[in-house]
């Protein structure tokens, strides 16, 4: 039985290095393996999380990820990493990357093990396929199949051979969900000053949908001429990009201090104030923040930057007050599509069978990894639902293989 597998990404390495005992043939238009694999993480490759709920994964049909995740999960891959010859480390954060913290170590140890199991071709781009006729053509040649995995990826890191190009090709076959670009920075309504350009601050981040709490990060935060970016953005990124796509408006409140309550905070500059009466506003908060974003702060306060401590009014306060512990920002747009993470949105997974992958409509075509509707945050989760999907994709297939 002869298996294809469109896609030499994350998903189709980790299917082929599943695949023991099957006759696999991964196709891809690039001229290696995994190239988008190596920008993950900065380079260092975070490949999952000790942090795991359903709650990381997001899609239209939000149940569909779980049982994959139950069938193979972050303490399955790091044990499985181990058997392949990587070794790994967590973060206090939970996020395990390996211990090289070389993307690229992993790309080759699993190259090596997928070209163990199976064939590869590359430089070749599929320019169609036949699912009745169970046909892939591509630029150069024309394959027969028994069975079909689209591990293809998604829209994003286009230069990664990522380009979306395979949804055009089946969409009129499989349901395609709206697409859009997550794990990513965004432009914002509400601009700082080019001072305050580049400064990064730990500070809790909460996105509203209307007026509704959506999810909270804290973590860095980094003020940019177009708006916002730092990990906090990232990890509420996903919900940021559907809040825009179904025009709900998100917005996002920084707490500049999130170690303080908005009572301590406000005894602490006040006794500032009572301590150094003949200090400016701006002197005062010298010691408390990054001197590059006063000016803004007491500008979105409506006080002046030269007020002196004892004409601090409690009204004035009050406002200084609200300001650093919710300084609002709306988002606008995505700022950065070119190196957005992760794709939102994909084969509408209604329409696939989430014990097996397998789709619904047509029983020899399977999915895995991003070309599905199942986007993670940020942390590994993305990489964890590649290996989950396709070793529960690899699994099936076998277990017909007889």
């Amino acid at each position: 039985m002869k298996v294809f597998v469109i896609g030499a990404g994350v998903a189709g390495l980790a299917f082929a290095s599943f695949a023991e005992g099957l006759d696999v043939t991964v196709i891809d238009s690039n001229e290696e393996a995994g190239r988008k694999l190596l920008a993950t993480g900065n380079g260092r490759c975070n490949f999952t999380n000790l942090n795991y709920s359903r709650d990381f994964y997001q899609g239209e049909n939000p149940d569909f990820p779980t049982y994959a995740l139950d069938y193979f999960r972050n303490s399955d891959l790091i044990e499985y990493f181990g058997k392949l010859g990587i070794d790994s480390k967590s973060l206090p954060s939970g996020r395990n990357y390996p211990a090289t913290m070389s993307a690229r170590s992993v790309r080759d140890i699993l190259y090596l093990s997928a070209k163990d199991k199976g064939k590869f071709i590359f430089n070749e781009k599929i320019t169609g396929i036949d699912l009745e006729k169970k046909l892939i053509e591509s630029d150069k040649n024309k394959y027969k199949y028994d069975i079909l995995v689209l591990a293809s990826g998604g829209i994003t890191l286009k230069n990664s051979g990522s380009d979306g190009s395979v949804f055009e090709i089946i969409k009129d076959k499989q349901k395609i969900t709206d697409l859009t670009y997550g794990i990513t920075n965004y432009k914002t309504r509400e601009k700082l000053s080019k001072k305050a350009k580049g400064t990064r601050v730990t500070a809790k981040a909460s996105l509203y949908l209307g007026d509704k709490l959506i999810k909270e990060s804290t973590d860095d935060v980094i003020f940019q001429s177009y708006g916002l970016t730092g990990t906090a953005i990232l990890d509420l990124s996903n919900e940021i990009s559907i809040g825009l796509k179904k025009s709900q408006k998100p917005m996002i409140s920084l707490d500049l201090f999130p170690a303080y309550s908005r009572e301590d905070l406000r005894k602490r500059i006040k006794d500032l104030a009572e301590t150094f009466p003949k200090r400016t506003i701006g002197e005062i908060l010298l010691g408390l923040i990054n001197d590059r974003l006063i000016d803004d702060i007491v500008k979105k306060a409506r006080i002046s930057i030269d007020m002196l401590g004892k004409d601090l009014s409690d009204k004035d306060m009050d406002m200084l007050i609200k300001i650093l512990k919710g300084m609002r920002f709306t988002v606008k747009d995505i700022h950065d599509k070119t190196n957005a993470q992760v794709t939102i949105g994909g084969v509408d997974t209604k329409f696939v069978d989430d014990r097996t992958m397998r789709s619904k409509i047509y029983q020899d075509l399977y999915f895995c990894g991003e070309i599905l509707d199942v986007s993670g945050s940020c942390g590994g989760y993305n990489i964890q639902w590649a290996f989950s999907s396709a070793k529960l994709a690899c699994d099936k297939i076998r277990s017909i293989n007889v």
